[in-house]
């Protein structure tokens, strides 16, 4: 059965609700960790955090999408055994993924040479394998859920009860009087984490084990592994280049300059807060009407989707633009400047332009065309990471954020036109002006109705 507009904007309404609530307390708890460390220290957690993110981002192997992509098609046919069993086979996919991912990081960590200027290396490198490890799988437990229909307790565990673990850790080890460098303040935030997602993981095993699993076809099993290799990459490139931003920063030109601007690059992700939040509700719902053929449907709650996050980015925009100064003096005084609140804006101004193509990157990782979702985040990323390292050394920070913004933007334009022109879907606030049964199509993804 489709949900009405009514019905996915309250659902999206509950979402973005708890995607608030996970923004303020992701504002808030690196607000915490800069007030208990050092500018270096902060410097040193907010480049471990984001290397330990950019491997998470790879390390489930884009089993999130996989399950979001696969368990509604089966549901929705009537074919449980069949989702039991994707389910199976994703949970053990996920796992492993995480697992070599977070012992490669370990073993960089003792690696010759690597980091020789950093005498918190090694413990650095450890203490992100942890993270990398928790983000990844908590990661993965939130798509199972949310794939299932349990939308509220798929996302408050990593969303909401993790974030307030952490600051209330944080603060009470500040307020007995021990000492919290980047090293324990990373530790902290991956234990809780695990913590956190431990009771979504007993669940999601003993409901698999439980579950009468059928074994997937031959067809099955291979449209699973090419569906996974096209979703692992398309999920992973677009929040691993912000990550790699701030790595590229913190290489460059220091880590106290690579913390204002993770901070700054944090902070902007208020801006999509609203498509963040509709799209945890949305996406099973276009797997489930794509492939039973009501294309119609996907076109129009696409396109809404993109009208409403558009008018929540662009007031969060404004408020930047009045507030920016004294949102980054929260955080540390030497991040109250000019410099950093145009990087506030410019990160600010591609964020935008992303929540006005709509849930762009959704609709083509589930409907067939995430091979051509990450041949253009490959191609432009490959000139974007080029692009952003040339201007962070010439232009410092605000080079790192236009190049990163400039990415951004084109990459999500650059979809919207894919998508239209491939499956007759514009998923923009343009798709809101398009004829009734859409363009025609030169090209129909295997599968597709």
């Amino acid at each position: 059965m489709r949900m009405s507009i009514a019905g996915l904007a309250r659902s999206g309404a509950v979402a973005g609700a708890i995607k608030l609530a996970s923004a303020g307390l992701s504002f808030l708890m690196f607000v915490v960790v800069a007030m208990v460390t050092d500018e270096r220290q902060f410097g040193l957690y907010s480049a471990t955090y984001a290397g330990a993110s950019l491997v998470s981002f790879f390390a489930s192997i884009g089993q999130q999408s996989t399950v979001l992509r696969f368990w509604p098609q089966y549901a929705e046919g009537n074919d449980l055994r069949s989702a039991h069993g994707l389910m199976g086979y994703a949970i053990a996919v996920a796992f492993a993924g995480v697992a070599v991912t977070s012992l490669l990081v370990i073993a960089l960590g003792f690696a010759p040479y690597v980091g020789e200027r950093t005498p918190e290396w090694t413990p650095l490198c450890l203490s992100a394998a942890v993270l990398s490890f928790a983000l990844g799988w908590s990661e993965f437990a939130s798509g199972a859920f949310r794939a299932k229909g349990a939308l509220v307790s798929g996302l408050l565990p990593r969303d909401v009860i993790w974030r307030a673990g952490v600051i209330a850790l944080v603060l009470a080890m500040h307020f007995f009087g021990t000492k919290v460098g980047a090293v324990a303040a990373t530790l902290i935030t991956a234990g809780v984490l695990l913590a956190a997602v431990l009771p979504q993981t007993i669940i999601l095993l003993a409901d698999t084990l439980r579950a009468d699993r059928g074994p997937l076809s031959r067809e099955q099993q291979d449209e699973f592994r090419t569906v996974t290799l096209g979703l692992w990459g398309a999920t992973s490139l677009p929040p691993a280049l912000s990550q790699v931003s701030t790595l590229l920063v913190a290489a460059i030109l220091g880590p106290e300059i690579a913390g204002g601007v993770f901070v700054a690059d944090r902070t902007t992700r208020l801006v999509v807060l609203a498509l963040t939040g509709i799209n945890q509700a949305l996406a099973p719902e276009i797997s489930g009407a794509f492939y039973s053929g009501d294309k119609q449907h996907v076109q129009r709650t696409t396109s809404f989707t993109a009208l409403g996050a558009l008018v929540v980015a662009l007031t969060i925009l404004a408020i930047f633009w009045i507030f920016g100064i004294f949102i980054l003096r929260i955080f540390e005084p030497a991040y109250a400047t000019p410099t950093m609140h145009a990087v506030l804006m410019i990160f600010g101004v591609g964020a935008t332009v992303a929540a006005a193509c709509g849930p762009m990157e959704l609709l083509l990782q589930l409907t067939g065309l995430q091979h051509s979702l990450l041949k253009l985040l490959v191609v432009v990323n490959v000139f974007g990471l080029a692009l952003n390292a040339l201007v962070t050394w010439l232009f410092g920070p605000i080079g790192a954020a236009l190049g990163t913004a400039a990415t951004v933007v084109t990459w999500n334009i650059m979809g919207v036109i894919i998508a239209t022109r491939s499956i007759g879907i514009n998923p923009s606030v343009l798709g809101l002006f398009a004829g009734r049964e859409g363009r025609p199509v030169n090209f129909v993804p295997r599968g597709a109705p």
